[in-house]
């Protein structure tokens, strides 16, 4: 299920279009507001990240992922280790955010420093505030290069 969510998502990052959403998804539909806060969620946690802003970055995460990865120095650690796209990059486009199977993803395609082209998949969650709280992110690699 998971692979499936992946390649959906992969596909409206890609500019694909999906006409298999049942009517729930159709009514799950992002308000406006709701677009602008992922992704300001996720560019602010990406700008956070390029600053060493660890406690910025790790504050955008979910309560779960935080308790997962203990610390802002810990979550920096991992980007740095597991996520070097996201961490240093030359540009990040961001597609609007998706309804997916009932889960929110934003798109984010990056260019690495030497060029290549990645896409991020974040997983969106609102919490119990109302606030947009990224829970977790695949990066997968493209055979693109940017020019």
């Amino acid at each position: 299920m998971k692979r499936l969510t992946l390649i959906v998502a992969m596909f409206m990052a890609l500019g694909g279009s999906l006409s298999i959403a049942s009517a729930e998804e159709r009514q799950q539909q992002l308000h406006e507001n709701e677009i602008v806060e992922i992704r300001d969620a996720v560019e602010t946690q990406i700008d956070a990240l390029a600053n060493d802003d660890a406690a910025t970055a790790f504050d955008l995460t979910t309560e779960d992922t935080r308790t997962r990865l203990g610390s802002p120095d810990n979550f920096l650690r991992i980007i740095k280790e597991s996520y070097e796209p996201v961490y240093r990059h030359r540009m990040a486009i961001y597609s609007s955010p998706q309804v997916v199977l009932g889960k929110v993803y934003q798109v984010v395609r990056l260019t690495d420093l030497e060029s290549h082209v990645w896409v991020a998949i974040y997983l969106m969650h609102k919490d119990e505030e109302g606030t947009w709280k990224i829970d977790g992110c695949q990066l997968v690699q493209t055979p693109s290069v940017a020019i």
